[in-house]
């Protein structure tokens, strides 16, 4: 089944219009190459995650079902005396409970749940395999290499597990000691994705509404 949405970006300036404005590097990709990418705000949170393809001249950017009209959206915005048309290709199915709890297991974020325009890249890792830093200017480009160069997030998307297969809820609290810590954004039996204090330890155990969950590392992309 595909969980995707599709845009579609034609015209002579399809190329550098996206360089001027995703965090990757665009330029140059072979055809079928499919490359990780951003689109963010001006102030350097994710607007929207996509994946961007060279099909012939054209470009296809696939988003998180439910994504592709507001990826189309904040394109169009964008596309003054430029040579470009923005159409929304095609439209995925939200994803089921087992793709959900499979989605969740492996770690990725998705937009609605774990990503929206609160999130830094870098809060999620999403730096990592999204954002060129030497292709030269992009749409929020200064909070990001900021951070990079210098600096560090407060909270990251981590893991969390919990032994009696509870399904947590969206939006509760991690607590550590009382304090809370951090926030659950993804849920499916047993498993969680949500977003934690840097200081709190991976392994350290927490407590959601009377479960008791445990931190770990979430995998990622390298």
């Amino acid at each position: 089944m595909n969980h995707k949405d599709v845009v579609r970006v034609t015209g002579a300036d399809t190329w550098s219009f996206l360089q001027s404005l995703l965090s990757q590097d665009v330029l140059g990709m072979e055809q079928g190459e499919r490359r990780s990418a951003l689109m963010l705000t001006p102030q350097g949170k994710v607007e929207v995650l996509l994946g961007a393809v060279r099909e012939g001249d054209d470009a296809l950017l696939d988003t998180d079902a439910g994504w592709g009209e507001a990826l189309k959206n904040v394109l169009s915005r964008y596309k003054i005396r430029t040579a470009v048309e923005v159409s929304l290709e095609s439209l995925g199915e939200p994803p089921d409970d087992s793709s959900e709890l499979e989605r969740i297991r492996e770690g990725t974020p998705r937009m609605g749940f774990d990503l929206d325009s609160a999130v830094i890249p870098q809060e999620a890792a999403l730096e990592i395999e999204s954002v060129s830093f030497t292709k030269g200017c992009f749409v929020g480009q200064e909070l990001v290499c900021r951070i990079d160069s210098r600096g560090h997030v407060n909270r990251h998307l981590r893991l969390i597990t919990n032994s009696s297969g509870v399904t947590l809820v969206k939006g509760e609290s991690l607590l550590q000691d009382g304090k809370v810590v951090g926030e659950v954004t993804s849920s499916a039996p047993g498993f969680a994705l949500g977003y934690v204090r840097r200081e709190v330890e991976i392994g350290s155990t927490l407590e959601v509404s009377g479960t008791v969950v445990k931190v770990l590392e979430r995998p990622v992309a390298t």
